[in-house]
């Protein structure tokens, strides 16, 4: 973290380059900029790039060479999932992904909402049918008597254990690296895998896109998966062999799925998923990036750096996340 300190203590020129919302990103960096009084410069002309320090960026970039950048610039992505920056080679600087409070927030209600729309069986009832007075004769289970396990409990995932635990929900989650959250049980390795796939009656994905991830849901996993679970992803499309779960609910292995995230986005108008009366989807709304609130987020990491303190999502490449 020594170049950073160096680089970052002095002036610091911002690049910005976020695709179509650039001027956007611009506009609210310059302000908050001036509402903090930081001594900031935000560069206009890439031709500058020798100058630069740190750049504000997203996947529909029209950058395309790093190379033109000083290997201690860091790349501030204004997305959590930073994978499909990585296809890029020529990115030799350090990568920070964006972890800010409120897309954590929104990512935890967005999951706890899903969960509560099963859970209450809200769907049959808004949207009967056929118009008739038709109540259940069976009671339904209680948020205490319900297992939730989620796959990946990184910030995002963390934070919909918590808000779920909160509900009373018995919540497990699973992760590369044991996590400690209150009331919230973490499993690891293939055992752990094992043991939650076979015993949630929610699985929600929350796990990043790596080697190790890809299609972690496909035909092998799903025959663990306990009868009648319902999925929840969130993550990432590629965690999911599409076919495979398809297979799982026209089975009955799965009892229903809500997909905010694909293997190819926009989802295809005649991919089966739009009309599978077990599947809902949603175009990928689960947390988008907040404009000020990132630019805020972005703004508190480089404090950190220049106080010698590591950012908050530092990319460790080899591991895509």
């Amino acid at each position: 973290m020594h170049t950073y300190i160096r680089i970052l203590a002095s002036d610091l020129n911002i690049f910005i380059s976020t695709g179509s919302n650039t001027a956007e990103y611009k506009k609210a960096l310059a302000e908050e900029i001036e509402a903090q009084s930081l001594n900031y410069n935000i560069v206009e002309d890439i031709s500058r790039s020798i100058e630069i320090n740190a750049i504000i960026y997203s996947d529909d970039s029209d950058i395309a060479d790093f190379s033109i950048f000083p290997i201690d610039t860091v790349i501030f992505s204004i997305f959590a999932g930073v994978e499909k920056t990585l296809l890029n080679k020529t990115i030799r600087q350090p990568l920070v992904k964006l972890i800010d409070l409120e897309m954590t927030e929104c990512m935890a209600e967005w999951c706890t909402a899903h969960v509560l729309r099963y859970h209450l069986d809200l769907d049959e009832f808004i949207k009967p049918a056929k118009k008739e007075w038709k109540a259940h004769n069976t009671e339904r289970l209680l948020a205490n008597q319900i297992d939730i396990g989620i796959l990946g409990l990184g910030t995002l995932g963390s934070a919909t254990a918590e808000k779920l635990q909160k509900l009373d929900f018995k919540v497990t989650g699973w992760s590369a690296t044991e996590k400690k959250i209150t009331g919230v049980r973490s499993l690891i390795g293939p055992e752990g895998l094992t043991r939650i796939l076979s015993t949630s009656d929610y699985l929600i994905l929350l796990l990043p896109l790596t080697k190790k991830t890809k299609t972690i849901i496909n035909s092998d996993s799903l025959k663990i998966v306990k009868p009648g679970a319902i999925l929840i992803n969130a993550g990432r499309g590629g965690l999911i062999e599409d076919n495979d779960l398809l297979k799982a609910l026209d089975s009955g292995k799965l009892s229903g799925c809500t997909l905010d995230v694909f293997n190819e986005e926009p989802l295809p108008p005649e991919h089966p998923f739009w009309s599978h009366d077990k599947v809902t989807v949603t175009p990928h709304i689960s947390a988008p990036t907040r404009l000020r609130s990132s630019i805020k987020s972005i703004l508190m990491n480089i404090e950190r750096i220049k106080k010698g303190l590591q950012p908050l999502g530092l990319v460790e490449k080899k591991r895509f996340y």
